[in-house]
């Protein structure tokens, strides 16, 4: 072997090894946290690069979660509306990242100039190139394949599900169309809606309301918002729709569990 190719094949061990300890110290990080890894890089991107609107933060982050910890805080009104951390976030990203940080730079520092802008060139290269083929193995899970082998079972494909709860997820603030969510699993809205209730039990309609009820009941517990601002953050069209499906769902109406909750 040249020097060259030992050169290359020791530099791709140690990108591999990287990435092996990357993913170990995310991992221990998130156990403390007790975080996945889409929150840690919202709260990484934020710290990072300062508040953001809710739609430029990680894909499949729970934000409602992140809130609930106290780890993210809501700033601002209407489309000016952006996530921001909170003091205790802060506090916990400079115990568990700060020194990594600050040995990352050390590291950093002892370079000239032109080796950085080397490394630079390297790593956005690498992205890219990451970038593009993630993006190749995202299609294998929206192959008709997928499609087929979910109507014999009967229910969606894991990766079909996950595409559509992470969309409700998202869009949980606005009216979700059944037909939107038939689209993220490839299925028409009549298969979709078979196929999601042997998998989840209910109907789409019905999870929506779930999980706009579950959010809600976050934030009863966690803010002091009114319950006409609640309703609408969670997608109910009124207040008094937002509780005629939370005491359905629950059994309570918002202010009786808010009250509970004091």
């Amino acid at each position: 072997m040249s020097p060259r190719h030992s050169l290359l094949a020791q530099i791709g061990g140690d990108i591999v090894r990287f990435q092996e300890a990357s993913a170990e110290f995310d991992a221990a990080v998130g156990e403390v946290l007790a975080l996945g890894r889409a929150e840690l890089t919202c709260l990484a991107q934020l710290h990072f690069g300062g508040p953001a609107p809710l739609s430029a933060v990680a894909r499949g982050a729970d934000v409602a979660r992140l809130e609930l910890a106290g780890y993210v805080q809501r700033e601002g009104s209407g489309h000016g509306r952006r996530i921001a951390l909170t003091g205790h976030a802060r506090e916990w990203i400079e115990t568990l990242w700060g020194p990594v940080q600050a040995e990352g730079l050390q590291l950093m520092s002892s370079l000239p100039d032109a080796e950085l802008k080397v490394i630079a060139r390297f790593l956005s290269a690498a992205r890219a190139s990451q970038d593009r083929h993630a993006a190749r193995v995202a299609k294998l899970l929206q192959e008709p394949g997928g499609t087929r082998a979910a109507r014999r079972r009967g229910g969606l494909s894991a990766a079909a599900l996950h595409r559509v709860r992470l969309f409700v997820e998202a869009h949980l603030a606005r009216s979700i169309r059944v037909g939107e969510l038939a689209q993220r699993s490839g299925l028409s809205v009549f298969y979709f809606t078979r196929a999601f209730r042997q998998s989840m039990g209910m109907t789409p309609h019905a999870y929506v309301q779930q999980r706009r009820v579950e959010r809600a009941r976050g934030l009863l517990s966690h803010t002091t918002r009114s319950l006409g601002d609640i309703a609408l953050e969670v997608g109910f069209s009124s207040q008094s729709h937002f509780t005629t499906v939370f005491r359905r769902v629950t059994g309570l109406t918002p202010a009786v569990l808010r009250r509970a909750g004091r």
